[in-house]
């Protein structure tokens, strides 16, 4: 997994995980945590990442104007880019 922080606008942060798999859920989830996200919602994203290629999340918080945006694995090129592009709209 490679991650980044991308600075959008003046003051939102993203963070962004590329080319996730189960092993990095504990880091993933961590980030999530730190931006209060809601354990429900975490469990979800989770068992989703488990289990799945081709799939991503995107979670928000504008309280400390910031977005963790998650890419799975890909079965291709063209699943990463349809997959980034999805998420980047959600940011």
């Amino acid at each position: 997994m490679t991650s980044q922080y991308i600075k959008v606008g003046k003051y939102w942060r993203v963070l962004v995980y590329y080319n996730a798999d189960f092993k990095d859920l504990p880091e993933i989830e961590d980030s999530l945590i730190q931006l209060d996200c809601p354990e429900e919602d975490i469990d979800a994203i989770m068992r989703a990442l488990y289990k799945k290629r081709n799939t991503g999340f995107t979670y928000s918080d504008s309280d400390y104007l910031m977005s963790v945006v998650c890419i799975s694995e890909t079965t291709s090129a063209e699943e990463f880019v349809n997959t980034a592009v999805h998420e980047a709209k959600h940011v």
